[in-house]
């Protein structure tokens, strides 16, 4: 936005050169912008135009020194005299009526002002960079919608391994090393972010530009460019000892959560997965942050954010045929499933396998004694057999508390 106001002066420095008068750019307030549309809307109605000149016949009389003095000459089309300033104005695009070139009110002819009219308009028609904000917006997110599009028909046709077409507007906006990012709202009667706010907001925690592609309703794609990434996590590596991109992009998505479910109500999900080539096979980009979003939420159920890089055991339990998870459980966890649904003995298994099985750091976390801890971990051994302070023990545990989990879920 600020290039094209740049850009904008420039070119009224360049007529004030050619005209030989004062010329000024100014953003009305929304009094002057009210009531330069109602006068832009009853010229049209009244059919004021100064359609009888050509470029030709403007920039002829210019240069031949011809300047109409009379105020009836000058019918005023595409410039409305704003008579409590003593100004004429001119919008600089009649479809965002918000800057104007501004002039004296005798100054400029008839001629003249065709001339800065046709070519205001030949500029918003070869360069894109004049063109309203919001018009842009929109733009972003037609492009955005017709990607999204095209990534539902190639998931429905099972084509994962799709490359962009040339046609698609947002190709060249896609790089190689793009960071993937999949949220869900699931809130059923909270109401869903716009795209334009959901953009914005998602811009100012990137600090640059993302894209973002809506596909079902109240689910979106992020894709951002692994510098963003590198530029925040370099920061948090300075705070955090933090080690791995697993804990890195944890942290990064820890921050956008709590940014979205601060700014709206609702049920928000995130996942992610490490940096892709955005610009090949995106719909099986798709299918894996949509896998790693279900398998998170199978074996996670209190968590928001779900890393494919944290789920490896998950994952391949998760893709064992159901009726061998059932055969498994019956061999093996005959008559202690029931263990798993005491919410202590749960708590206190998940925090023993997340701490790697540490005993006196499982008992800070879970603000206990360390002899309450043993007391619970015998407890178990007692009603299973198999104590989790050994590694193949600890191993058949945890293997049956994922089955029993995904199993439950079905």
């Amino acid at each position: 936005m600020e290039s094209s106001m740049v850009e904008m002066e420039h070119i009224v420095q360049k007529l004030e050169q050619t005209l030989g008068t004062s010329l000024g750019l100014k953003t009305l307030n929304a009094q002057e912008a009210a009531w330069l549309k109602e006068s832009m809307t009853a010229s049209q109605r009244h059919g004021n135009r100064i359609g009888h000149h050509n470029v030709e016949e403007a920039l002829g009389s210019i240069f031949r020194g011809e300047r109409e003095t009379s105020r009836k000459e000058r019918t005023q089309a595409g410039a409305y005299e704003y008579e409590a300033l003593n100004e004429v104005w001119i919008p600089v695009n009649p479809q965002d009526p918000v800057r104007v070139i501004v002039a004296d009110r005798n100054v400029l002819t008839e001629s003249e002002i065709g001339l800065i009219t046709l070519l205001l308009s030949s500029i918003h028609e070869t360069s894109p960079g004049i063109v309203s904000k919001s018009s842009v917006k929109v733009e972003d997110e037609r492009r955005a919608q017709q990607l999204g599009a095209w990534l539902k028909e190639r998931l429905q046709a099972g084509e994962l391994l799709a490359e962009l077409p040339d046609e698609l507007l947002l190709r060249s906006s896609l790089t190689e090393e793009m960071v993937p990012f999949l949220l869900i709202n699931e809130s059923e009667h909270a109401p869903t972010p716009s795209y334009k706010a959901l953009q914005r907001l998602l811009k100012s925690y990137f600090d640059g530009d993302i894209i973002l592609v809506p596909l079902l309703d109240k689910e979106w794609i992020i894709l951002a460019n692994q510098e963003l990434l590198d530029g925040i996590t370099t920061d948090d590596k300075e705070d955090s000892p933090a080690e791995g991109d697993q804990d890195l992009l944890s942290l990064f998505c820890m921050g956008l959560y709590e940014l979205v479910s601060t700014e709206w109500v609702g049920d928000f999900h995130i996942s992610a997965i490490p940096a892709v080539n955005a610009l090949h096979a995106l719909p099986q980009t798709v299918g894996m942050l949509r896998e790693t979003m279900t398998i998170g939420r199978t074996f996670q159920v209190k968590e928001h954010i779900h890393l494919s890089t944290g789920l490896h055991l998950e994952r391949l339990v998760y893709s064992i045929p159901e009726h061998q998870r059932n055969q498994f459980l019956r061999e093996y966890a005959a008559g202690h499933t029931d263990l798993f649904e005491d919410s202590e003995t749960l708590s206190t298994l998940e925090s023993f396998f997340e701490l790697d099985c540490n005993v006196s750091e499982t008992a800070k976390h879970l603000y206990i004694h360390r002899n309450t801890l043993l007391y619970r971990l015998d407890k178990i051994k007692q009603e299973t057999g198999l104590d989790v302070r050994s590694f193949s023990d600890a191993v058949l545990v945890k293997i049956t508390l994922l089955l029993y989990k995904v199993t439950k879920r079905k």
